[in-house]
C-alpha cells in the first residue's frame, strides 16, 4: 500500500481526551484520524485521511493548568488540567503523518508547511512544521493496532479489523459543530500496513 510519509517538527502538544464532566484531560501519544483531517482540512481545505505518531525519546508528558474566561464578567472560572507533550532532550517533539493521496493531489503543497495540531492552539500549543515529505510502501501485516481511526473509514487504511478495541473520536462538521462517531482504536487485533502496528502477531488474541 502506497503512503505519503511526512516527518514533522512539534513545538509541544495536546491532543486531549475529552471526560465529561472532569477537570482532567489525559493528553494521548498518538495521532488519530480526526485531528489530522481537521488540521489539513483548516490549513489546505483539502479532505485528507491520515494517521500519525510521535517518536519514542523525543517528548515527555507535564502537566498544564488552565482556566475558561467568562467574558461578560471577565473573571476565570474552575481551572482545569491537561496533560501534554513538551521535547525531551531536545529543540522539538519529532512526528511522523501518514497520508493517504492521489495522484490529483500535488506533493509540493506540504513541502515546509506550517500548521497547528491538537488543542488550546491560543495557549501556544501545536505549533508544527513538515521537514521532510517522501513516498512510501508497506506490507500488509497481522497484528496489534497503535492508533486511532474513524470505524467507517478503516477499510480506506487498508485495514482489517479481526478483534476491535472501540472508542469514540470527535468528528468535525463545520468550524462550530461536530458529532462524536465509533472509532478503532489502539490495541485492536488488525491486518494492517505494517506502519500502524505496535508490534506484529501470527495468533489471535
Amino acid at each position: 500500500m502506497k503512503l505519503l510519509k511526512l516527518d514533522l517538527d512539534i513545538d509541544s502538544i495536546i491532543i486531549g481526551e475529552r471526560v465529561k464532566g472532569g477537570i482532567y484531560r489525559p493528553c494521548l501519544e498518538t495521532i488519530p484520524s480526526s485531528t489530522v483531517q481537521g488540521a489539513f482540512k483548516y490549513y489546505l481545505g483539502l479532505d485528507l485521511k491520515g494517521v500519525g505518531f510521535f517518536d519514542a525519546g523525543t517528548y515527555e508528558i507535564r502537566d498544564f493548568t488552565y482556566s475558561v474566561k467568562d467574558k461578560l464578567l471577565e473573571v476565570a472560572k474552575m481551572p482545569f488540567i491537561s496533560s501534554c507533550l513538551y521535547p525531551s532532550g531536545r529543540e522539538r517533539i519529532r512526528a511522523v503523518i501518514y497520508l493517504m493521496t492521489n495522484d490529483a493531489i500535488d506533493k509540493n503543497i506540504f513541502r515546509n508547511l506550517s500548521l497547528t495540531i491538537g488543542a488550546l492552539k491560543s495557549k501556544g500549543f501545536g505549533k508544527s512544521k513538515v521537514i521532510n515529505i517522501e513516498e512510501i510502501e508497506s506490507e500488509i501485516k497481522q497484528g496489534i493496532f497503535k492508533v486511532r481511526v474513524f470505524e467507517d473509514e478503516v477499510s480506506l487504511f487498508g485495514v482489517e479489523v479481526l478483534s476491535p478495541v472501540y472508542g469514540y473520536l470527535f468528528y468535525a462538521r463545520d468550524s462550530v459543530s461536530g458529532i462524536y462517531k465509533k472509532a478503532i482504536f489502539e490495541g485492536s487485533l488488525v491486518r494492517a500496513p505494517e506502519f500502524f502496528l505496535k508490534e506484529a502477531t501470527f495468533y489471535d488474541e
